[in-house]
């Protein structure tokens, strides 16, 4: 009987001490989702830097010759046998 009570009061502590209040855990839900939202909003008044020629050919050579190739991808027959 009084194992039974310790296993009892044993659980119902262990339970306890993990529960936590929703709106602690949800305060800050989607914060994150926000914050996206605000950077990529493009603001008219915020000044943009040029793209010019040079530096656009750079990053479209670097891009060109960094990205790797993809190689043939051999395709071998599978056999599945069931049975004999």
């Amino acid at each position: 009987m009084l194992r039974d009570l310790c296993c009892i009061l044993a659980l119902s502590a262990t339970v306890g001490a993990c529960a936590t209040y929703p709106e602690e855990s949800e305060r800050r839900f989607g914060d994150s989702v926000r914050h996206m939202i605000e950077v990529q909003t493009y603001t008219p008044s915020a000044e943009v830097p040029p793209l010019l020629g040079d530096k656009a050919a750079a990053v479209m050579d670097a891009h060109r010759t960094d990205v790797t190739k993809p190689e043939e991808v051999s395709q071998e027959l599978l056999q599945i046998q069931v049975g004999n």
